[in-house]
């Protein structure tokens, strides 16, 4: 199938979905470039999961928006989009730039290209039937 994921939505929706994924993309930009200071009675939590998570999410949100044969490009741009973040934490005094941080972006990528083949690549037309923009 070399059909888009997103074929049969309203071009207004289709735009919508669009820019709230690169409003996602840049408040991800943004959260890993500033400082973070967490309270001290915050849990612990494993960054690792949180980066795999973050990934996984990203391309299942690209890869409902995308033709079939333009996905294996999008994990490749989402792959390059980590490890851009990984460069640019590097130059701060506040972040590090982590390999294990790469590889779990990697993960979270592989992971949201299973979830897509199961099924989740048309949950841009669920939403729409949800709000009833498409039938």
């Amino acid at each position: 199938m070399n059909q888009h994921s997103d074929a049969g939505l309203p071009r207004s929706l289709r735009l919508s979905l669009w820019f709230l994924g690169f409003c996602l993309l840049a408040g991800v930009m943004t959260l890993c470039l500033i400082p973070l200071k967490m309270p001290p009675s915050a849990p612990e939590f494993n960054d690792k999961v949180l980066h795999l998570a973050t990934f996984a999410l990203l391309s299942v949100w690209f890869g409902g928006l995308v033709t079939d044969a333009r996905r294996w490009q999008l994990m490749l741009a989402l792959m390059a989009y980590g490890l851009l973040i990984e460069v640019l934490q590097s130059f701060t005094a506040y972040r590090s730039a982590e390999w294990l941080d790469s590889l779990a972006d990697g993960a979270g990528i592989l992971l949201g290209w299973l979830l897509l083949r199961v099924g989740l690549v048309h949950w841009p037309q669920w939403l729409a039937r949800g709000l009833r923009l498409s039938s």
